[in-house]
């Protein structure tokens, strides 16, 4: 596979659209990464190798990752070639690809499985040529798809990212990173449910951050108008609504006020999960609002509750009959209850005004 000659007969292979060509690239594939003596030319062999694995034609059959070994060594390698001026966009989105959503395009999945979840963890994402290469492919100028699969590996990455003891990006940097990924948020957040998730995930590690709460920009706090869909498993969801009070105060110092109307809106969502005297402080802000101008926001709180409840109902409903009863079941249907709760009694304080 070293001559030209071996590469022009791997770029004919890889072009056929077929399961089996798809499996065989990917064992080739793992073959030559194996080594640590790798060439240009079996790096160009391996882009091949992950094109004929990793295509939008083959999304229903793509072979099985397994452990992703092999993969983040090669994203590794071209991330880091991206971050140096060399544009490695498409291989880097076929990687992501199989990282995210072993190859389905469309799968709407918050993320990957937790054997992958585990590699990545353990991988050295935070070195600098990683990060550069990173920061790279997210300009706003780089196409949708590899932006929103670099989203992805943020959130995956993102409490070593945004938790990190020692600088992973220098503070003239943190801004220019943040507006990049709000950026893309902001104008494609209507389109996928996992892309909510991963913003979500991605906004809470930067609150939860004293480095970098700072630097999130004006128009990212609207993604908490979608924080019913926030992993309540995530270590900086807990610590952001024990600390609901601090944020509140920290927000007044926010812009526009973008950043109070959207975290006390957050607050709304999820009242069900306040201790009595965050709850406390939270209706009487309801009843301060009331005698202002704010009943326009108190409004949207109810109609954002209220999708969220509709949208619960539906998945409740639409529930396979051996879930219904569930562990799933359980906790669709208790959700239910709580976030019904919290429309209620928004709806008391407000009056039907």
């Amino acid at each position: 596979m070293k001559t030209p000659l071996g590469l022009r007969a791997l770029r004919l292979v890889t072009r056929l659209r077929v399961v089996d060509v798809s499996n065989a690239s990917y064992e080739m594939f793992k073959t030559i990464m194996a080594s640590d003596d790798l060439t240009d030319q079996h790096w160009e062999a391996t882009r091949l190798l992950v094109e004929g694995a990793w295509t939008q034609n083959i999304e229903d059959s793509p072979p099985p990752l397994g452990e992703p070994t092999e993969i983040l060594k090669f994203l590794d390698y071209h991330l880091g070639l991206q971050g140096a001026g060399e544009d490695h966009g498409s291989s880097i989105t076929l990687a992501m690809d199989a990282i995210l959503t072993n190859g389905r395009r469309y799968g709407d999945w918050a993320q990957p499985p937790p054997l992958i979840v585990e590699c990545v963890g353990k991988f050295d994402c935070l070195s600098p040529s990683f990060i550069r290469g990173v920061r790279s492919a997210l300009c706003p100028d780089n196409a949708f798809r590899l932006r929103g699969r670099v989203i992805g590996l943020i959130a995956l990455i993102s409490n070593q990212l945004f938790n990190s003891p020692t600088p992973v990006i220098e503070p003239e940097e943190m801004s220019e990173f943040s507006d990049h990924i709000a950026a893309y948020m902001i104008d494609h957040v209507h389109h996928e449910p996992q892309i909510w998730r991963r913003g979500l995930t991605i906004f809470l590690e930067m609150l939860h951050s004293p480095k970098w709460r700072d630097h999130i920009p004006t128009g990212f706090w609207s993604i908490l108008a979608y924080c019913a869909e926030a992993d309540e498993g995530q270590e900086s969801f807990r610590w952001c609504l024990q600390n609901a009070i601090g944020l509140l105060e920290f927000t007044k110092g926010v812009a526009g006020g973008g950043g109070s109307k959207w975290w006390y809106c957050s607050l709304w969502i999820h009242y069900d999960k306040l201790d009595t005297v965050v709850r406390d402080k939270v209706e009487r802000i309801a009843k301060e609002m009331l005698l202002g101008d704010g009943l326009s926001d108190l409004n949207l709180y109810l109609n954002l509750i209220g999708r969220e409840v509709a949208r619960t109902q539906t998945v409740v409903d639409e529930l396979p009959n051996r879930d219904r009863m569930g562990e799933v079941g359980m906790k669709l249907r208790t959700r239910l209850i709580n976030l019904e709760g919290n429309h209620h009694r928004l709806s008391l304080i407000t009056g039907g005004r």
